[in-house]
C-alpha cells in the first residue's frame, strides 16, 4: 500500500519519541508500528491508522516546535 520510500521518508519526519506518540493515539503495539516502519507485515487497518496518526504527530511537532521558535525570538527580540 505504501512504498519503502514513503515510509522512510513518515519514519525520518517523526520526533525522536514518535513510536511511542503513534502508539499513545492509536492504541496500537509498539512491536508492531515498529514492524510497519520495517516494511513488515501489518494488517491494512493497522496500517491505516498509524499513517494517518504518525504524519498528525509530524504535523503536531513542527507546529509545536515553530511556536517555540517564535516565542524564542520574541524574547530575544524584547527591549524593556
Amino acid at each position: 500500500m505504501f512504498t519503502v520510500e514513503e515510509i522512510k521518508e513518515l519514519k525520518e519526519s517523526l520526533p525522536k519519541n514518535g513510536i511511542h506518540l503513534i502508539h499513545n493515539r492509536t492504541g496500537i503495539s509498539r512491536p508492531t508500528i515498529y514492524k510497519f516502519f520495517e516494511a513488515g507485515d501489518v494488517k491494512l487497518p493497522q496500517m491505516e491508522k498509524i499513517w494517518i496518526d504518525g504524519w498528525l504527530v509530524v504535523k503536531e511537532y513542527k507546529e509545536k516546535r515553530a511556536k517555540l521558535k517564535s516565542h524564542a525570538q520574541q524574547v530575544i527580540n524584547f527591549k524593556a
